[in-house]
C-alpha cells in the first residue's frame, strides 16, 4: 500500500472517503467492495482518510481517535488497498460546497467509481448527501455505489465507531468482546518497546513498556487479559494501562505495561501489538510493593480463568 499526503491521487481509481477512525466491519465492507471493483476494472483502489480527525478540527481538540496513524496503516494494509491518501481536513475543505467537493473527487482524485454508505454527508454544513454525490457523478460520466449500513447483530443499530467507543469506555466494565464483534478484531495498541524503571523485573513480573502518543485513545485504566504479537510470535499475558500510582503518585503520562507468560528475552526496540481481550480490574494504589506483587500474581491466575 502506498501512503500519500495531499490533495491528489496519481492515477484513476475506485475510492471511498471518510474519517475511517476504527476500520470497523462497516468500513471493511466498503473497502472490500472498492478493492473488488478496482480489480474488475483493472485500476487502483484508494481510501481517502481526512486528517486530522474532523472532530479535532471542528471544536473538540482533545478528541482522541481509537487508533494511531501507524495502527490505521496496519489495518488498511491487511485489507489490500493500493493507496491511502491522508487528505487535509482544513478550512479549504470545510467550506467547499457539494459541487466543489465533487470536483475534487472526480478531477483531482481521479475517481472512476466511489463507494460510500447511504448516510454519507459532505460539503459545507454537510449539505451534500450520498444521493447528491451520485447525481453529480453522472455529469462526469462516473458512478457512485451506495451501501446500506452494516447491522449490529446484537442490537437494533448500525455498526458505528461511537458505539464501539461506548463499549470500550465501559458502563460497569469495558465490554471488549462486544466491541471486537463490531470491529472484526480485538482493540489493540501498537508501539516500540522502550526501557522503563524495570520495577516489574524486581517484582518478578518483567514487562514490555509502551508509551502511547498523547492523542492515542486508551480504554479504562486497569489490568487486562491480553495477547501480544511480536514479529511472527504470539504470547498471552496481562497488561496494565494507567499511571502506576503505587510507584509514582505524581505520574501524569499513561503507559501500557505488558507481562508476557513464558517469555524472558530482551525486547527493547521491537515493535509489538497488544490486543486487549478482557478487563480484569481497575488500576488502584497499593500500600507497598509486596501488596502490588501479590495482586499481580492474582491477576496472572485470573488470566487462567479466562
Amino acid at each position: 500500500m502506498k501512503i500519500l499526503t495531499g490533495r491528489e491521487l496519481p492515477e484513476p481509481c475506485v475510492l471511498t472517503a471518510g474519517k475511517f477512525e476504527s476500520i470497523h466491519r462497516g468500513h471493511q465492507a466498503l473497502i472490500h467492495k472498492i478493492t473488488r471493483i478496482a480489480k474488475e476494472k483493472g485500476i487502483a483502489s484508494a481510501v481517502v482518510a481526512f486528517t486530522p480527525h474532523p472532530y479535532r478540527v471542528l471544536g473538540n481538540a482533545e478528541y482522541k481517535p481509537l487508533f494511531s496513524r501507524r495502527e490505521r496503516v496496519f489495518l488498511l494494509e491487511r485489507l489490500g488497498v493500493d493507496y491511502l491518501l491522508e487528505y487535509p481536513f482544513d478550512e479549504a475543505l470545510i467550506t467547499l460546497d457539494p459541487i466543489g467537493f465533487a470536483q475534487i473527487i472526480f478531477e483531482r482524485l481521479k475517481a472512476q467509481t466511489v463507494v460510500i454508505g447511504e448516510g454519507y454527508r459532505f460539503g459545507h454544513k454537510r449539505a451534500g448527501t450520498a444521493q447528491t454525490l451520485k447525481t453529480l457523478a453522472e455529469g462526469y460520466g462516473r458512478s457512485v455505489i451506495l451501501c446500506e449500513p452494516l447491522g449490529n447483530e446484537t442490537e437494533s443499530a448500525p455498526v458505528s465507531t461511537s458505539h464501539i467507543r461506548t463499549l470500550l469506555n465501559g458502563e460497569g466494565i469495558p465490554r471488549l468482546t462486544e466491541a471486537a464483534a463490531l470491529m472484526g478484531f480485538s482493540f489493540f495498541a501498537m508501539g516500540t518497546v522502550k526501557q522503563g524503571r524495570q520495577l516489574g523485573r524486581e517484582l518478578g513480573f518483567p514487562t514490555l513498556n509502551l508509551y502511547p502518543t498523547a492523542d492515542k485513545y486508551l480504554p479504562r485504566f486497569g489490568v487486562y487479559a491480553a495477547r501480544t504479537t511480536m514479529g511472527d510470535r504470539v504470547f498471552n499475558g496481562i497488561t496494565n494501562i494507567g499511571l502506576r500510582p503505587t510507584v509514582n503518585a505524581r505520574e501524569t503520562v499513561p503507559t501500557i505495561e505488558t507481562h508476557l507468560f513464558d517469555f524472558n528475552e530482551d525486547a527493547y526496540g521491537r515493535e509489538i501489538r497488544v490486543e486487549f481481550l478482557r478487563f480484569i480490574r481497575d488500576e488502584k494504589t497499593f500500600t507497598d510493593l509486596n501488596a502490588l506483587r501479590a495482586q499481580i500474581a492474582e491477576d496472572v491466575r485470573d488470566y487462567g480463568r479466562y
